[in-house]
């Protein structure tokens, strides 16, 4: 399991034998433009230093768009995410990271629910594994959906794989029922021109290089506030269920705070009270781990 930790950006070392240079500028454009508009979604894979420094493992790309937005804003990203792995792993961990980040969104999406369905792998240990945060892998559920129900919802999913538009929230068109989904891509999208002839257009384009990217603020706005019957539910539910998800996320970090406060209280008395020695000293390594 990784530990995962807040770190100054500054004592993030990067190593050219675990680094990926292999993008392009127009990607590093588009990596830092996310990151100052949504933040760091995904934490950097580190392994301990000697002297409180970690050497990146996975996110040498995210780490220079990072630097490069703390060039014009030293108070941006004053700490970053880590995941804290065994430094003699790093290689695997590296490589590991390489094939999961070469797959499409989509492919992630089937790879996900085929381990979750078929092999019986629990998805909050998916994610440990392939190194993204349980919404993340919530985002893949939505992807496979969206395959699931076929036809237009399909073919967005395709518009991901080319990154034309964002997939990081699949869920603002999974709310939409088929002619919803048709409505927002011709009123909003399109310009009026047939939702299928101007997917196959921007499919076309993004294959030689000539293509528009969306960016996830317009896709949420455009999905929002439309007329009642382009919704699967009616807003009530909607209302209902925005409400649900937002108490289940903050109850879940009350309740991992509450559970994280506990252990350590447990943990510092048997530090401190214990006559095995053994026990202390496996306390005192937990408490490190848990802080």
């Amino acid at each position: 399991m990784m530990k995962i930790l807040e770190v100054d950006p500054d004592k993030l070392v990067v190593s050219s034998d675990l680094s990926r240079f292999s993008q392009t500028k127009a990607f590093e454009e588009r990596l830092k433009s996310s990151i100052e508009e949504i933040g760091l979604v995904e934490p950097i894979k580190v392994a301990p230093l000697p002297r409180n420094r970690y050497l990146v493992v996975d996110g040498t790309m995210r780490l220079r768009a990072i630097s490069a937005i703390r060039e014009s804003d030293r108070t941006a990203f004053s700490s970053v995410p880590v995941y804290v792995v065994d430094y003699q792993s790093r290689y695997e961990i590296r490589y590991q990271s390489d094939i999961y980040q070469d797959l499409l969104p989509s492919q992630l999406a089937v790879l996900v629910e085929h381990l979750h369905k078929t092999e019986h792998v629990r998805k909050i240990d998916i994610a440990r594994y392939i190194g993204v945060t349980p919404p993340t892998l919530r985002n893949y559920t939505g992807l496979w959906r969206l395959l699931q129900r076929g036809d237009l919802f399909a073919r967005i999913v395709e518009l991901m794989d080319l990154a034309i538009i964002p997939a990081s929230n699949p869920y603002a068109w999974l709310r939409l029922n088929a002619y919803g989904l048709r409505h927002v891509i011709e009123e909003s999208f399109s310009e009026g021109v047939r939702a299928e002839s101007w997917i196959d257009k921007c499919v076309t384009e993004a294959r030689r290089g000539e293509m528009i990217r969306f960016p996830i603020k317009f896709v949420e706005s455009m999905t929002n506030s439309l007329p009642p019957e382009c919704y699967r539910e009616g807003e009530e539910v909607r209302s209902v269920k925005r409400d649900l998800g937002l108490r289940r996320a903050k109850g879940s970090k009350a309740r991992v705070l509450q559970d994280a406060t506990q252990a350590l209280q447990h943990l510092k008395r048997v530090s401190q009270r214990s006559k095995d020695p053994v026990l202390r000293s496996a306390a005192r390594s937990m408490q490190a781990y848990l802080q």
